[in-house]
């Protein structure tokens, strides 16, 4: 019985984001009161808080007037230092966003195209007649029938010894284990959108390939320094960095323990290895809403575009949307062992939000609800003479002491 308890726990760790979000947003009809900014991010926050699912949190909300506000809460920085819109946080799947931003420059430039076979991405690799014939556009898109992650018993191993220590179970996903795995691969003949570790790693190696070049710099080149994202990359420094805990996992590790962050292999920078601040992924998703702004913008834009409609997580490049009676909430969510983030805008209001945990939390319930609650009107974000009876927040998109 204790082996198969164990084993529907590794398996549920497996398809923990077999969708690609879980949140809870109130349905329309809630009836709540009209309030500021700050208030309404309080009364979110402080449930969370209270009931101990997180030590800290920093929120970022960018407001269709060129704003940027950020709200701290809780435990903060390896020093003992508050959180501050420059505090560096692993980003988890947020990498994915930045990889789907280089991956469509490089196909506007010419350097790679979205029908592109894995085979002649990847050429090196061992596929499946079917595997050989997915495209990059299938892997971007999360459509390519590729699991979360593999489920070989090194996994599987690597998993049960996380829940109770923390340690990086996909340490076994270098490029040598990513050619085991696709080897055997063949997907489904009409395979649904779902989450893939493994398509985003495959991402990024196919970029080093094409391109030669290694994948950190070539973002920073294509990406990170067009759009001035200082704070954001593979290398954070040991200065202001998030203290991550465990939260809903590691499982067996009591809720609030500090955990040591995941040193990621290269095969998977691509996919989950990127440190940024609340303000960087701020001014990233911003850089999605204004299309005219240049031609980066318009490439960022088009990457929200969805590709195949549906309901919930509907799909981008990177992106997901999901429809809420009418509103289109588009949204990515990370997870690093320590640590939670959460990225969304609405594009028709110009707003975004930005939600960072020091804990590993499957609930992601902040973000969409205050998105939602600012485009439906009850947070009333551009009344100075409420916000002016409030604590004021830090407005800025870095503190000058940090730079």
């Amino acid at each position: 019985m204790r082996r198969a308890a164990v084993l529907l726990l590794l398996l549920a760790l497996l398809g923990g984001c077999g969708h690609m979000t879980h949140q809870e947003p109130e349905p329309a009809a809630a009836v709540l009161p009209r309030e500021p900014l700050r208030a309404g991010v309080d009364r979110l926050v402080q449930p969370v808080l209270a009931g101990r699912e997180t030590p800290g949190l920093i929120v970022g909300v960018a407001t269709p007037d060129g704003r940027r506000q950020f709200f701290s809460y809780g435990l903060g920085e390896t020093d003992g230092a508050p959180l501050g819109p420059d505090t560096l946080f692993p980003i988890g799947s947020l990498t994915k966003g930045y990889t789907g931003a280089l991956l469509s420059v490089l196909v506007d430039e010419g350097q790679l195209r979205w029908d592109e076979t894995l085979a002649e991405l990847l050429p090196q690799l061992r596929l499946t007649p079917q595997a050989a014939r997915l495209t990059l556009l299938q892997l971007a898109t999360h459509s390519a029938g590729l699991p979360r992650q593999p489920t070989d018993l090194s996994l599987f191993t690597g998993l049960l010894r996380f829940t109770f220590t923390g340690s990086n179970f996909y340490e076994v996903l270098d490029a040598q284990g990513l050619a085991r795995f696709m080897a055997g691969f063949t997907p489904p003949p009409h395979p649904e959108p779902a989450y893939s570790n493994i398509g985003y790693a495959l991402i990024g190696m196919a970029i080093e390939a094409r391109t030669r070049r290694p994948f950190g710099p070539l973002l920073a080149e294509k990406v990170l320094a067009p759009l001035q994202l200082a704070h954001t990359g593979l290398e954070p420094g040991p200065a202001h960095r998030a203290q991550g805990h465990a939260g809903d996992q590691p499982y067996f590790m009591p809720r609030g323990r500090p955990v040591n962050d995941w040193q990621f292999p290269a095969a998977m920078q691509g996919s989950a290895a990127l440190y940024s601040t609340a303000a960087d992924l701020l001014d990233f998703a911003v850089a999605h809403l204004d299309a005219d702004a240049g031609h980066l913008n318009r490439l960022l834009a088009d990457n929200l575009r969805v590709r195949t409609p549906r309901p919930e997580d509907a799909p981008g490049i990177a992106w997901v949307t999901d429809d809420f009676d009418g509103i289109a909430i588009t949204n990515q969510v990370g997870m690093a062992v320590g640590h939670t983030a959460y990225v969304g805008l609405h594009r028709d209001s110009r707003m975004a939000v930005v939600v960072l945990q020091t804990s590993f939390n499957w609930n992601f319930k902040i973000g969409h609800k205050l998105l939602l609650r600012l485009v439906r009107g009850r947070i009333a974000w551009a009344d100075g003479t409420e916000a002016a009876q409030l604590p004021a927040p830090i407005i800025a998109s870095g503190r000058p002491d940090r730079e």
